[in-house]
């Protein structure tokens, strides 16, 4: 994959994780299949939608549930609902 940047909503730029998509997913509950499924496609996704090889971490978040809604909406609105601490 292009190296892709992920802007954090503090700002700061972080090496796009696939890593971090399939943990998230599997947390909200969805089954390992189903996450690895996901993380692909956004993987995928990011690459074109990234502007200059740099995306929101709220694209991610929102193509993840998107992707997930149809698959699993139990663990995609466990998934939407999740923020983390600051």
């Amino acid at each position: 994959m292009a190296d892709i940047k992920v802007q954090k909503k503090d700002g700061t730029l972080q090496d796009f994780d696939r890593g971090k998509v399939n943990d998230g997913v599997v947390k909200a509950g969805a089954s390992f299949d189903q996450a690895q499924s996901v993380a692909t496609q956004v993987e995928n996704w990011a690459q074109g939608a990234a502007v200059d090889g740099v995306i929101k971490s709220s694209d991610i978040r929102t193509k993840i549930v998107e992707l997930l809604q149809p698959a699993n909406p139990n663990a995609a609105a466990k998934f939407r609902a999740y923020r983390k601490e600051a």
